[in-house]
């Protein structure tokens, strides 16, 4: 596994490979991670084998992958040189190609792209026929807590919500959404996750009230407890948005980076989501006190939920390396 994650990036990427690469590990094979990033990545790995290396700038990581079977590349920073160059090898190239470029650089091969709605979109033309191409939710790789603790219940009055804006939280948001919140609805309980990569922690505290329940880098299953127990949540793109739809948490949607957005429209398109506006929208915080006003409505809250469940796959990893394998 190529990819990358940390501090400045988020721990995205290397999540939703350890989703995929615990369905390699299944049928004998030995997973290994060469990441691109800080210290920060090591608590999210636990048992997984992985090396820190800036390979995005050293060719030296051609040798290191000669006896490889397999390679997933999943990076945003990747050059199409460098994959090419990975193309050469051996080994059969998985490439992640989800972002806004849709490369569609590989002459053979995989290319993933989970997407909602990916699959009707015209991204990857003209297709190769060296390549094949895995595309639409149903290959969404979700961490096992997520997969299994599915939410049924709708309850009829809004009393918790779940705050998270990914694993540094990098347009420092959770601070003023807890102040909008805790003046605008007093009486909600507040689940704020602040991953390793943050760093405003400290700014969050200040604005901490009796409601606020702060979570310092939770795991999987605490994250996932912790979605259950909320009513609404209030997040950003990337893969914590596709684990909140799984979960069948209505969600509003803030854009914190670029490279989310078809995920955060997609999402929003099918009406999964409620998505607000990009984190520099002047007016922000009005739309989210707007929309979860229109979130107290229970219908509401369901009809978002029934979206959700007819778009997310739960066992996206094990098709994806099933496909794979048949190849």
């Amino acid at each position: 596994m190529l990819t990358e994650g940390g501090e400045l990036f988020g721990f995205g990427h290397i999540t939703r490979c350890l989703s995929i690469g615990k369905y390699f590990t299944e049928f004998g094979m030995v997973v290994d991670f060469i990441i691109d990033g800080d210290d920060s990545v090591s608590p999210i790995l636990e048992d997984q084998s992985f090396v820190l290396m800036e390979w995005l700038n050293n060719r030296s990581v051609l040798q290191t992958l000669e006896d490889s079977s397999f390679i997933l590349i999943d990076s945003l920073r990747v050059t199409n040189d460098q994959i090419k160059d990975l193309q050469k090898l051996d080994a059969e190239i998985i490439y992640i190609d989800d972002d806004e470029k849709r490369r569609n650089v590989l002459d053979r091969g995989f290319v993933i792209d989970w997407t909602v709605l990916a699959e009707e979109k015209k991204h990857f033309l003209p297709k190769k026929k060296g390549v094949t191409y895995l595309l639409g939710s149903k290959y969404t790789p979700i961490r096992e807590p997520f997969k299994t603790n599915h939410r049924k219940i709708i309850s009829k009055k809004i009393k918790t919500v779940f705050v998270s804006f990914g694993g540094s939280d990098v347009r420092d948001l959770t601070p003023i959404v807890l102040l909008t919140l805790s003046k605008k609805f007093p009486h909600l309980k507040k689940n704020v996750v602040i991953g390793l990569g943050s760093t405003n922690i400290d700014n969050v505290k200040l604005c901490q009230d009796k409601n606020t329940t702060l979570v310092v880098n939770a795991s999987a299953e605490k994250m996932s407890k912790l979605m259950q127990e909320s009513d609404i949540a209030i997040s950003s793109g990337g893969q914590t948005l596709y684990e909140l739809v799984s979960v069948g948490l209505p969600t509003i949607a803030i854009l914190l980076v670029e490279n989310a957005r078809d995920d955060t429209e997609g999402w929003s398109e099918v009406g999964a989501i409620d998505y607000i506006g990009s984190y520099d929208d002047q007016n922000l915080m009005n739309k989210l006190v707007k929309s979860v006003k229109e979130l107290e409505e229970q219908n509401n809250r369901r009809e978002m939920q029934t979206a959700a469940n007819q778009f997310i796959g739960v066992n996206g990893g094990r098709l994806i390396v099933d496909a794979i394998l048949k190849c």
